[in-house]
């Protein structure tokens, strides 16, 4: 179920629907285990919303507290570059094993179409990249407006993240307009881990901080929506997209 707020009186983008975030941080494979450990704390005391974005070694760590301690918390599968065919069929058949249901990957450069076959044969259905191949026949399914997300291959969408700092006192105080990359209607993918190949624990909780305090009045008011990575291609079909769940940004 995707974690909503109430509609309010806002008027939202042509979509009538509010901006849905999806919050996602890496717990790369050179984080310290008691890092990562810290993060997942932090954010399930914080309700946040989290798709975490794991190597192979990390799903269990994430998929095991995600069932038990905190629903809204996900994870996707974190693709290295240039496998091959066989190195990524036998690193998806290993994550099933370690993660009942996986139906979200990241990865970044280039996507081979074969790969994109051999992924949606292995019950993925969303990726998270860092830019679009340039594939001319574009997108097989039309997108919701302001989305940046695009479907080559039936049974698979493909989603980008969305340039956006994050925000501080003052773009709290000033209009909704002056957080760039957040418009009504839009769909905004937001990486909690920075520019940096490793993040560290209290860094990555300052990010999440911020973008609760920026979005729990909206989430409330109903401008802000959030949901999972892996909730994106019900809410991109329009099954789901308006649940009356209240808001999941409570206090720790």
């Amino acid at each position: 179920m995707a974690h909503v707020g109430k509609t309010g009186g806002f008027v939202m983008g042509r979509s009538g629907l509010p901006t849905t975030l999806v919050i996602c941080c890496p717990l790369s494979a050179g984080m310290p285990q008691s890092t990562a450990e810290a993060c997942l704390e932090f954010a399930r005391r914080a309700a946040m919303p989290v798709t975490w974005i794991a190597p192979l070694d990390r799903l269990q760590l994430v998929a095991g507290r995600g069932a038990t301690n905190a629903p809204s918390q996900t994870v996707a599968l974190e693709i290295p570059a240039n496998l091959s065919r066989q190195e990524l069929r036998q690193l998806l058949t290993r994550a099933a094993a370690e993660a009942s249901g996986l139906d979200a990957a990241a990865i970044r450069g280039p996507l081979p179409v074969e790969h994109r076959r051999m992924l949606v044969d292995c019950g993925i259905r969303i990726i998270c990249r860092d830019r679009f191949d340039d594939i001319t026949r574009g997108s097989r399914r039309p997108a919701p407006h302001g989305w940046s997300c695009q479907s080559t291959l039936w049974g698979l969408w493909e989603v980008t993240q969305t340039t956006a700092t994050p925000p501080g006192l003052v773009s709290r105080l000033l209009p909704w307009g002056s957080q760039p990359g957040l418009v009504p209607g839009s769909l905004a993918v937001l990486d909690m881990g920075g520019q940096g190949p490793v993040a560290d624990a209290a860094a990555i909780r300052g990010r999440m901080e911020q973008w609760r305090s920026w979005a729990e009045p909206r989430n409330a008011a109903g401008q802000v929506a959030f949901a999972s990575l892996s909730e994106l291609p019900a809410l991109i079909a329009g099954a789901g997209r308006l649940p009356v769940a209240g808001s999941v940004l409570k206090a720790a």
